[in-house]
C-alpha cells in the first residue's frame, strides 16, 4: 500500500525552513520599501518642480511652488487672474509617501518666471530639498536630495554618494 501526504516530521522540517528564509528576507524588503518610499517621495516634488516651471512658460507668467513638510505641493499662478488660477495643481502626502518621510527644504516657496527661471526677486527661495525615511537603518537608507539652480533646472541626487559618482551632489 502506498503512503500519501506529508508525515509530520516533512511538515514541520518545511515549516521551519519557511521561517527561516522569511525572517532574513523581511527587513530586506522593509529596506527596499522604504528606499522605494524616498524615491517616490522625491520624484513626485520634482516632478512638481517641473511642471510648475513647464507651466510658468507656457502661461507666460509667474507660477509659485509651494511644498510643504508632509511632502505634499501645489502650484498656481503668483497672479491670479480668469485665464490663471491660483492652484493649477497639486499633490496630496498620501499619494506615494507615508508618515516615515521626512522632507526638509531650505525654504518651501519656489517661483518661477515666464522664461522658466526662479524669480530673482523672490529673496531665499526653494533651492534645496533633503528627503529621508526614519524606518530604514542609518547605513541602509539611501536618502536624496533635490537641488533647484537658480536657471530654474531641478536635479535629484544622492549625497551619501562620492565624488566623481553620477549620482553625487
Amino acid at each position: 500500500m502506498q503512503q500519501r501526504g506529508f508525515t509530520l516530521i516533512e511538515l514541520i522540517v518545511t515549516v521551519v525552513v519557511m521561517l527561516s528564509v522569511s525572517m532574513l528576507a523581511i527587513p530586506a524588503f522593509q529596506t527596499a520599501i522604504g528606499n522605494s518610499q524616498i524615491r517616490a517621495v522625491a520624484e513626485s516634488i520634482k516632478n512638481g518642480l517641473q511642471q510648475a516651471r513647464a507651466e510658468a512658460i507656457k502661461r507666460n507668467a509667474n507660477i509659485r511652488f509651494i511644498l510643504q513638510r508632509d511632502s505634499s505641493w501645489q502650484f498656481g499662478c503668483q497672479t491670479v487672474t480668469a485665464t490663471c488660477p491660483a492652484v493649477i495643481s497639486k499633490k496630496s502626502a498620501t499619494e506615494g509617501s507615508s508618515a516615515n518621510i521626512s522632507v526638509v527644504a531650505d525654504n518651501n516657496t519656489a517661483v518661477f518666471t515666464s522664461f522658466g527661471t526662479r524669480d530673482p526677486a523672490v529673496q531665499d527661495g526653494l533651492s534645496l530639498v533633503n528627503i529621508s525615511n526614519s524606518q530604514v537603518t542609518d547605513n541602509e537608507r539611501r536618502a536624496l536630495r533635490i537641488l533647484l539652480a537658480a536657471g530654474g533646472y531641478s536635479k535629484l541626487c544622492d549625497p551619501a554618494a562620492k565624488a566623481g559618482d553620477v549620482r553625487a551632489c
